[in-house]
């Protein structure tokens, strides 16, 4: 299985993409990555490890780098010869089962739309990001690729985010409708019309979920649209930066709260664990006739590493396909 990884995007490239592929190497014996990018840049940071893993990686050479403040449309139409954009492009090609990148997270999106396409009767792709639930994982779709949606793509959304997080998770799972209430007759026009098409097309669905739930795990599928989706997304980020900020400041405050971190370490480093972004490695641009990982800017080795896992669990798991099947089988195309 060949995956291709965007060598040059993230805050860390190319330094942590290349090391994150080679760690997933190490754990992973079925797979070959090519990294698209400075060929010299990408080589440099190649000999820093084993022949043996290095054997299983191949450069893709390019010329151009899409940059964090490139707009997506510039991105798209004038860096054909990007990381980004080749990496993409070998999906397209059949040379590789998935692409992941760390990179402009816009630029992604848009050139996977237009250089993969859409599984058919897919409305528009949804970007799916891995909440962290207490005992398990769960998934809130859409995350920011679609500011304004209709009833149709909420409801393409839950079966997608249901379909992704099923063969994830190898259970049953559930699906919530973000919304300002539990009631049935609360929210927006939207979510009154999603919230009835939902609950006559999916068996899985408990109805609506308020914001301060998204993490609780009272539901796995949380579903909203893109605007409401990362605006959720950037607050629980946020608030979890400042709790671990605040509270490593209140620690070095005195001596009585650094022995009483101490006394909480594991503690404290499994709740650090779970609020952790890098322990997922990558949220899946679902709907796109081909895999794409986004992975986030800040992306360290190990995000990559995960990022990649989860491209090649992906794969394995024939998500695309039963997608495509269950699209076929429902009223949801």
């Amino acid at each position: 299985m060949h995956i291709a990884l965007d060598g040059m995007g993230g805050d860390y490239a190319p330094q942590e993409t290349v090391k994150g592929a080679i760690e997933t190497l190490k754990e992973l014996e079925d797979i070959q990555i090519i990294i698209t990018g400075d060929k010299s840049l990408i080589q440099k940071e190649l000999l820093k490890y084993p022949s043996k893993l290095k054997d299983r990686v191949s450069i893709y050479p390019t010329t151009q780098i899409v940059t964090m403040h490139d707009h997506p449309k510039d991105a798209l139409l004038t860096k054909k010869d990007s990381s980004l954009y080749k990496a993409i492009e070998l999906v397209k090609n059949k040379e590789a089962v998935g692409i992941v990148s760390a990179g402009n997270t816009g630029a992604q999106m848009a050139i996977s739309l237009f250089v993969l396409g859409r599984i058919t009767g897919i409305i528009r792709p949804a970007i799916a990001v891995p909440m962290p639930f207490p005992h398990s994982m769960g998934l809130l779709i859409d995350a920011g690729a679609n500011t304004d949606c209709n009833t149709k793509q909420l409801v393409q959304f839950a079966l997608m985010g249901k379909i992704y997080l099923e063969n994830m998770l190898k259970r049953k799972v559930t699906i919530g409708l973000l919304n300002i209430g539990t009631e049935e007759e609360k929210g927006s026009k939207l979510t009154q019309e999603a919230y009835q098409s939902l609950k006559n097309m999916f068996e899985e669905f408990k109805g609506h979920i308020e914001g301060d739930k998204i993490l609780t795990g009272e539901v796995d599928v949380i579903v909203t649209d893109g605007f409401t989706g990362n605006i959720a997304l950037k607050t629980i980020e946020g608030t979890a930066e400042r709790i671990v900020s605040t509270l490593k400041a209140e620690i070095k405050k005195s001596n009585l709260a650094a022995v009483g971190a101490l006394l909480m370490k594991n503690a404290m480093k499994n709740l650090f664990k779970q609020l952790d972004y890098e322990t997922f490695g990558g949220s899946p641009l679902l709907g796109t006739n081909g895999i794409s990982i986004i992975a986030h800017g800040r992306s360290s080795h190990v995000a990559i590493k995960n990022a990649i896992k989860m491209c090649y669990k992906m794969e394995k798991e024939k998500i695309i396909e039963k997608t495509i099947q269950q699209l076929n089988h429902g009223n949801f195309a």
